[in-house]
């Protein structure tokens, strides 16, 4: 409970806390952020900080804890990594000129979505804020970076109440830190799918109103500084609107400063780009290995040999949001081509590119008023980089190399130059981050300055000089001139000389062994001194922050600056990646064909130890093999081949080179895959749950330009079950809307075989084993026709499994063989005869044998009646035989 009689601090600390009910409140006091009641013991708690208490001895003392205000950067990361928000108050004027408490204000809100700090940020990764958003035929999604200026939006059309899927999985596929939500999703029984689907997500909930498209649209032309939102493009698409606005509002509410560095939004269409959904994306290991969630082992940890942040965050997008327009594709292959075929250029441009800092997330701190010194050198020596690096492109043809794309060129370019020389001659290098302790602005760049340092510095030496002629004036041998925080400059003789000191001197203070004194013309000096250290800090930072606004002027220079040299460091590390690891240039075809020429996985290649890696030749297409069947034992390859294909088509839409010797590839709209096995347990949903639902997924939404990567489907449920639906998946596949669809479907169930035999665009394929001796080795090689073995008992064997277990086994696929339809797990193994043949354990017990009701059918059609003694054997015969298969 709070004091009955409240100081006036904690009456302005409640002030203040009421109006961020929701974060936790740093309120500074001097040299210390200081937190109080629940926000102190839920703080406490996570920073593993001590509690202790105001006011002690009252009956109901309030709860506090603080930390250094130096070191608030990493416990701010510790409370937004739990979740928590944090608002920061700081001291708005000098106690020195405060008239009773210290004016505080809250200056900024830091959120899981809003962050500005570069310790508490990925460097290469964005931090996304997603704001969702419906209106009456349209569900919106806005995407802003805080931290970079980036800000885009798109809306799916709704079909029912529900927001669609397609838009959910965008939002994945971001993954924002934080999403933003009407209050109306909070109790929607139509909206309980994106909340559970964001549950992992910091969900923060805004007032209807935020979302209003008049409201919003008011919000983003304040924003913009426009009259319309036509200029974006988005002036007739009311949920892109809603959801942006609402986006604008939040960073208003938060940050409580310019956001001029937000200075425009980029409407996207979903079908510009492949779809990957984000399963897809996990199960292909874009960018995460799927079982240690680290880089390591990613599609992103092969291709990222980017040199600067703006790089690293840029090609992610680039795996993320594959192309599907041709000529853009294009565009980005010839870019790799040209500086392939440059390397010295190619070697120069990466030396370049090293001193080349995070110009996006500069130029934001910089405008948004929260850049230091340090920031500014940063800024200056990455723009320094500039002239050397366009020397270096002019050479080239592709724009996306030389440039030319950009807007500003060359002006741009000498414009930045003299930005960083304004940097470099105002900022000191020497300068320290923090910016109310002076030593910030170079000698020379102010006069007033220099005088003031000046006074600084003469006052310093008339003191050493004012202590040597005292002494040399009053014979007191042990005279010096000394200084504390309580008199300041004061003279201190010895006891023994104290009665020889002069008249003038004026006692101050009397000390055991010493008297202390001060005289009118020191005091006079010491004024001086301290009148103008004061004012030269406070002048240091008044220039400082004039020349922080020049360069913030500069901020959409920079900003543009900064995503051509993104561009340029992507194609960079792609040209290095391809010359590394002998990839191709793809071709973009026209004809529907996916035709990929000893093709490799670009990640498994890099990680097999012991053995070469087997490259394979897969071709797809819409009239002769447009769905590939692929048997083989586990272990042989049969995921990594399907796998790779997928990987290659992605490459090569995103713009790189391939691991192939040659790859003709067309543009797919979406890749599917249901690969691997991974229960939900948490959500309840077990392996074949999971398969079913992906599989769904597939069947409801594929097109006759997408590419289905199936592995071994129906394996979560019993034999009989999962055979039924693998085929009837191939089947549909194969039929769907007349045109059928190119898939890639590895499986154990070797009944599906007969497929090729059905339909007339499914081929068989085989991973080639080698036997012996009971023994197999992996040839790794794709091969024609299909192979009605899995070889299971061997693989166990490779796997070590124990031999009594493997003979067993042996015994139990014997007994199956002859008796598919009541196989004994309990039989032992026989033991051999002398002399005896050898039992063949290489078939597989047949899923097709007659059942009861086939038998029962032969026998109803036949007619005894009509049938010869010898008829009747031969139709005994049969039935012994189907019985017998």
């Amino acid at each position: 409970m709070v004091e009955k009689k409240q100081t006036p601090m904690m009456a302005q600390y409640l002030a203040i806390k009421e109006t961020c009910q929701d974060a936790i409140l740093f309120y500074r006091m001097g040299d210390f952020y200081e937190m109080f009641l629940e926000d102190a013991v839920k703080a406490a708690s996570i920073l593993e900080i001590a509690l202790t208490s105001r006011n002690k001895n009252d009956p109901d003392p309030i709860p506090m804890c603080g930390l250094p205000y130096k070191a608030a950067d990493l416990y701010i990361a510790k409370l937004i990594e739990k979740g928590c928000k944090v608002a920061v108050c700081e001291q708005v004027e000098a106690p020195s000129q405060a008239k009773g408490l210290v004016k505080r204000e809250i200056v900024r809100v830091i959120t899981p979505g809003m962050i500005l700090n570069d310790s508490l940020l990925d460097r290469g990764t964005n931090n996304f804020l997603v704001a969702i958003s419906k209106t009456s035929d349209y569900s919106g999604l806005a995407c802003i970076d805080i931290s970079t200026g980036s800000f885009t939006t798109c809306q799916v059309k709704r079909t029912s109440g529900v927001i669609p899927y397609t838009l959910l999985d965008e939002a994945l596929k971001l993954s924002p830190k934080e999403v933003l939500l009407p209050d109306s999703f909070k109790s929607d029984p139509a909206m309980a799918t994106i909340r559970k689907a964001l549950s992992h997500v910091g969900i923060t909930y805004l007032d209807n109103y935020t979302f209003r498209p008049d409201n919003a649209r008011q919000l983003l032309t304040e924003q913009f500084a426009t009259r319309s939102l036509e200029g974006f493009g988005i002036e007739r698409m009311p949920a892109c609107i809603s959801a942006a606005g609402a986006a604008i509002s939040y960073v208003r509410d938060t940050q409580l400063s310019d956001t001029s560095h937000i200075y425009k939004i980029t409407p996207y269409n979903l079908n510009d780009f492949m779809v990957i959904d984000d399963r897809s994306c996990k199960n292909l290991e874009l960018l995460t290995n799927i079982q240690t969630q680290s880089p390591k082992g990613s599609l992103i940890h092969i291709l990222d040999k980017t040199v600067t942040a703006m790089g690293g965050r840029l090609i992610k997008q680039w795996i993320r949001y594959p192309l599907v327009d041709k000529d853009l594709i294009r565009q980005r292959l010839h870019a790799i081509e040209e500086l392939i075929g440059a390397p010295g250029i190619h070697q120069t441009l990466g030396d370049l590119l090293k001193s080349v800092y995070d110009l996006e997330r500069l130029g934001s701190r910089i405008s948004m008023g929260q850049g230091n010194a340090r920031d500014m050198l940063s800024l200056k020596n990455s723009l320094s980089v500039l002239p050397d690096l366009f020397r270096q492109i002019k050479t080239f043809k592709s724009p996306i190399l030389n440039g030319t794309g950009m807007d500003g060129t060359p002006d741009l370019v000498r414009d930045l130059e003299k930005l960083a020389q304004l940097i470099g001659k105002a900022i000191r290098e020497d300068a320290v981050h923090v910016l109310n302790e002076g030593n910030l602005i170079n000698d020379g760049y102010s006069p007033e300055l220099d005088e003031l340092l000046s006074i600084t510095r003469d006052g310093k030496s008339w003191i050493a000089k004012t202590e040597k002629k005292e002494k040399e004036n009053t014979g007191l041998s042990s005279l010096k001139i000394k200084y504390n925080k309580v008199f300041g400059y004061f003279i201190e003789v010895s006891k023994a000389q104290s009665a020889q000191v002069p008249d003038h001197y004026i006692r101050k203070q009397t000390l055991v062994n010493a008297e202390r004194f001060i005289t009118q013309d020191m005091k006079a000096v010491e004024d001086t001194i301290f009148n103008a250290q004061e004012r030269r800090t406070a002048l240091e930072y008044e220039i400082f922050c004039t020349v922080r606004e020049k360069v913030a002027k500069r901020t959409k220079d920079i900003l543009i600056m900064a995503q051509f040299i993104a561009a340029l460091d992507v194609v960079q590390g792609l040209a290095k990646a391809a010359v590394e690891n002998a990839y191709a240039k793809p071709d973009i075809n026209d004809d529907r064909r996916i035709d990929i020429q000893d093709g490799r996985h670009p990640v498994v290649e890099k990680l097999i130890q012991g053995e070469r890696y087997v490259p394979n030749s897969i071709v797809l297409d819409d009239t002769q093999c447009q769905q590939i069947l692929i048997t083989g034992p586990n272990m042989a390859g049969k995921s990594t081949v399907l796998r790779q294909v997928a990987l290659t088509v992605l490459m090569a839409q995103m713009g790189s080179f391939v691991p192939a010797v040659s790859a003709s590839i067309c543009v797919t709209d979406r890749i599917f895959t249901r690969v691997g096995a991974l229960d939900n347990l948490s959500s309840g949903q077990s392996t074949f749950m999971v398969e079913m639902e992906e599989t769904a997924n597939i069947v409801n939404n594929a097109t006759e330009k997408s590419l289905v990567i199936l592995d071994e489907i129906g394996r979560g449920t019993s034999t009989y079950d999962g055979m039924s639906i693998a085929w009837a998946v191939a089947e549909y596949l194969h039929d769907l809307n007349g045109k059928g669809v190119k898939t890639l479907f590895a499986t154990h169930y070797h009944e599906l075989l007969q497929l090729e035999e059905i339909k007339p665009r499914i081929k068989n394929y085989n991973i080639e084993v080698k036997e012996f001796n009971d023994n197999i080795v992996f040839l790794r090689s794709l091969v024609k026709g299909g192979t009605n073995r899995s070889y299971g008992i061997q693989v166990a064997r490779l796997a070590g499994v124990p031999d009594d277990i493997i003979d067993l086994a042996k015994s139990v696929l014997a007994s199956a063989e002859h008796h598919p339809m009541t196989p004994a797990p309990s039989v032992q193994p026989a033991k051999k005869k002398k002399g005896s043949k050898k039992r063949n354990t290489s078939g597989q017990m047949s899923l097709f044998g007659p059942s009861d009701d086939d038998l029962r059918q032969m026998l109803q059609k036949v007619d005894i009646a009509q049938m010869t003694p010898l008829d009747a054997l031969n139709f005994l015969n049969e039935l012994k035989r189907k019985v017998e298969v």
